[in-house]
């Protein structure tokens, strides 16, 4: 009983250790430290025991509310724990590892996007600029015109986009993803007749998200986006980046077109 009361001290002084932010929560056993109080509770004799055994469930307890939002806040911050994604990298073969290399993979220039012709034409527009130096002096002169953003009332008041149309589209768009259900972003986004009808959808839906009427659910572990209606939910604070391109747009018509044929 005296071992086990000891045992039990250390690990109460253990736990209000982890509360005070100097141990990670998951650094205590959390299986072994209640196989120790089923044990200690089973020969408690006095009203001291029964303290004691209180005292350890109250830490124990603390420390696995510390685990619960440690989970939630590295979920909500999109984290990954970097050990997983080595065992991901270590179980992808060669040829998985290069396709996605190539996927993130940005060159600024591309031969096969660039024709000889277009390139001795950028060739040529280099060589005529004027030094470096007396562009920066010429620029000095001139009036920089202040950067700024330009809201989407400022494009109605412009008459670019008629307010009643984009209301109209806006609402056409809400009207799709309610009858679709929580359904996976991309599938959303991707599933028109052209890119561009695509880019309009995710700008669309930017809004639905940004005014609390659509909810966007990333799940990194799984490399997924879904989308889910939501009238009235809350504004999140946070942004979420999410790319789209062309080349992507026809790789998922491919696989779209693929499943409907079985294959």
């Amino acid at each position: 009983m005296t071992t086990d009361r000891a045992e039990l001290l250390r690990l109460i002084q253990f736990c209000k250790t982890v509360e005070s932010a100097e141990i990670d929560p998951f650094e205590l056993d959390v299986k072994r430290f209640l196989s120790l109080l089923r044990a200690y509770i089973k020969r408690c004799k006095s009203m001291d025991d029964l303290l004691l055994d209180s005292e350890a469930i109250s830490e124990l307890t603390r420390v696995i509310e510390l685990q619960c939002r440690w989970v939630k806040d590295r979920s909500a911050s999109f984290y990954i724990d970097p050990a997983l994604i080595e065992l991901k990298l270590r179980l992808m073969e060669p040829v998985q590892l290069a396709s996605a290399f190539l996927k993130a993979w940005h060159p600024i220039v591309s031969l096969d996007r660039l024709t000889a012709e277009r390139l001795k034409q950028g060739m040529d527009y280099w060589n005529a600029l004027l030094p470096l130096s007396e562009r920066k002096r010429a620029s000095e002169a001139e009036l920089i015109p202040e950067a700024g953003v330009m809201e989407l009332s400022d494009l109605f008041s412009l008459r670019i986009l008629s307010q009643t149309e984009f209301k109209e589209e806006l609402a056409s768009v809400e009207n799709e993803l309610k009858m679709r259900g929580r359904t996976e972003y991309y599938d959303f986004i991707y599933d028109t007749d052209n890119f561009d009808e695509s880019v309009r959808r995710a700008y669309l839906t930017s809004h639905l998200v940004s005014e609390g009427r659509a909810e966007l659910d990333v799940e990194p572990l799984e490399e997924k986006i879904f989308i889910t209606h939501g009238e009235g939910a809350a504004n999140v604070d946070r942004s979420v980046p999410i790319a789209l391109s062309h080349e992507d747009w026809l790789r998922w018509k491919e696989k779209k077109r693929q499943e409907r044929n079985g294959r």
